[in-house]
């Protein structure tokens, strides 16, 4: 099954979203992962991710230790905000197929 936002010149556009989260996870000193899951944290939610593997579940856990300072989450609220996903979640067919 062919994503079409994982396709041409829309995986480059989403692609470059990811890259702004990942250089301030990497200034912080963690994973994409669990700046993401800090940030929705800092906004007062909780994130309910799914995964097979021990070693995610634990990075996931690790990101509780996580404090965003007020520049951090406003430079992810930037980045959030700026944010236009380039293409369809399904190919036509599959879209058809949810009813949308």
């Amino acid at each position: 099954m062919a994503v079409p936002k994982f396709q041409g010149e829309n995986f480059y556009k989403n692609r470059a979203i990811v890259e702004e989260i990942k250089k301030l996870a990497s200034r912080k000193g963690c994973t994409t992962s669990q700046i993401a899951l800090a940030w929705v944290a800092a906004q007062g939610m909780i994130a309910i991710p799914g995964t097979t593997k021990a070693k995610r579940l634990e990075e996931n856990w690790a990101s509780r230790e996580i404090d965003l300072t007020e520049e951090e989450k406003q430079n992810m609220r930037r980045i959030v905000d700026a944010a236009k996903p380039s293409g369809n979640r399904y190919s036509a067919a599959h879209q058809a197929l949810v009813g949308h």
